[in-house]
């Protein structure tokens, strides 16, 4: 059985890391996530005009996490997000 890559969940481990010791702070509120029916959207609009819509998606989000001066975008993977924020 091949083993499994954990160099991207190590660099995302770091990531929150360096957000904790730039805030100073031991707790931390964890976003996730994931749109529902996504891959029902892609089937039913095609993929150009689903991605489009992801697309929106995120740059919605990303203008929305501007305004949270204590917050970050850890990563993103297709319609999902991994987000940090110093308060809940």
């Amino acid at each position: 059985m091949p083993l499994m890559d954990l160099s991207p969940a190590l660099e995302r481990r770091a990531q929150v890391g360096e957000f904790q010791r730039k805030h100073r702070t031991g707790l931390l509120t964890m976003v996730f996530t994931d749109m529902v029916g996504s891959t029902k959207l892609k089937q039913d609009l095609g993929d150009s005009n689903a991605v489009s819509l992801i697309q929106r998606h995120h740059a919605l989000v990303r203008k929305t996490l501007r305004s949270f001066v204590d917050a970050e975008e850890i990563s993103t993977a297709g319609d999902a997000f991994f987000i940090v924020f110093v308060k809940p």
